[in-house]
């Protein structure tokens, strides 16, 4: 059986339509304050039925909250039980089937087959760092109160129904290598089987629209399965007051589905306030140059110091005439290589033209290996 693993193409394609978007950040705690992991990369608390019922994270642009123990104080049964969403980190993507048995991953279920946290960079590429965390999610199709894996969110001025964008997802390990090749419980899928997640928004009237998603499906005699972070477009289910999660698949029996109902999930997107229109006409202050000379070492040091809050642009002529590629200021210049420099810069501030570029010509360096930052 051939594998391959795909990670869809709208990645930010579709919050990039959108001006002021939010996005759940997990390192942004108000309940718990703060969050800590066994051994196994789970959150210490997850099975404390008390405190935790709900989850809430966020800033002063609103307030995520995820559901945890759908059913409430003391649903977690004495410590063995909890549905909704429970933080992780370290991105496990061990195997730890047992045919037969579930044992092993009740103990490690903090996995991620994407390897980490979701990473989103500044130039729109996704990645996976272990040291960030991320959110496992269980579905329970038989939490009583309401539906598990659930998002709601208040934003700055205490609104709670809100326009949904998006959200990224992956595969947990435990139905990810089930689908593979079995677990004792799920069965290894065939042609046409698949693997669901779906998303329910539920409307003030208590109305809802759902979109949906295949974490894994088996066609054309290949297993494809979302095993990197992939952005899961939910900006068709419109304004909401909650979303919800259900999952689906194939492979069901007299008691629901055999395939175990996990999925790993990550930078939850609700539409903010939009961005202001700014048609710029200002330049950006230039930068300016403060140059010294340390003692002893005879080596030169440039410090550039911005005008206005500003990102700097910088590069060097080398005494050999040739220049070094365009780079980020971020830190005090060394030269050291015997000769004369030139430093060029210029200035971005957010709403306002670059800056006119300005140059700075060192004094002669000596006993200089080479420039450092």
């Amino acid at each position: 059986m051939k594998k391959i693993f795909t990670l869809a193409a709208s990645a930010l394609l579709a919050s990039a339509a959108w001006a002021g978007v939010v996005t759940l950040d997990l390192n942004k705690t108000i309940n718990p304050s703060s969050l800590e992991y066994n051994d196994y990369g789970i959150w210490t608390q997850c099975y404390n039925d008390v405190d935790y019922t709900w989850l809430e994270f966020g800033d002063e642009d609103g307030e995520f909250m995820l559901s945890h123990l759908i059913d409430g104080e003391g649903a977690s049964w004495g410590g063995y039980y909890w549905d909704g969403f429970c933080p992780a980190i370290g991105g496990d993507q061990t195997d730890y089937g047992q045919p037969g048995s579930s044992a092993s991953w009740t103990t490690y279920f903090g996995g991620c087959m994407a390897g980490g946290g979701c990473v989103i960079n500044a130039d729109g590429t996704v990645t996976a760092d272990p040291a960030q965390p991320y959110l496992v999610a269980y579905y329970s199709n038989w939490a009583m109160e309401g539906p598990s894996n659930q998002v709601m969110f208040v934003d700055k001025e205490g609104k709670t129904t809100f326009e949904p964008v998006g959200v990224y997802v992956c595969n947990h390990p435990w139905p990810y290598y089930g689908c593979e090749h079995g677990d004792g419980f799920g069965n290894p899928f065939g042609e046409g089987d698949y693997f669901e997640l779906i998303a329910h928004g539920v409307a003030a009237d208590g109305t809802e629209k759902t979109v949906s998603i295949n974490l894994v499906e088996f066609s054309n005699g290949e297993l494809h399965a979302l095993n990197d972070w992939t952005f899961f477009d939910l900006s068709s289910l419109g304004e909401v007051e909650s979303v919800y999660f259900t999952m689906n698949s194939t492979d069901t029996g007299a008691y629901g589905m055999n395939t175990a109902a996990y999925f790993c999930m990550d930078k939850f997107q609700v539409k903010g306030e939009d961005d202001p229109v700014v048609d710029p006409t200002q330049k950006t202050g230039a930068p300016t140059f403060n140059g010294y000379t340390t003692d002893g070492i005879h080596a030169y040091f440039v410090q550039i110091v911005p005008s206005e809050p500003s990102t700097i642009w910088y590069r060097v002529r080398y005494p050999n005439g040739t220049y070094s590629d365009w780079a980020i200021y971020e830190d005090i210049l060394s030269f050291t290589e015997d000769g004369m420099y030139r430093v060029e810069a210029y200035a971005i501030a957010d709403g306002k033209l670059e800056s006119d570029p300005i140059a700075y010509s060192t004094l002669p360096v000596r006993r200089c290996r080479r420039l450092t930052v």
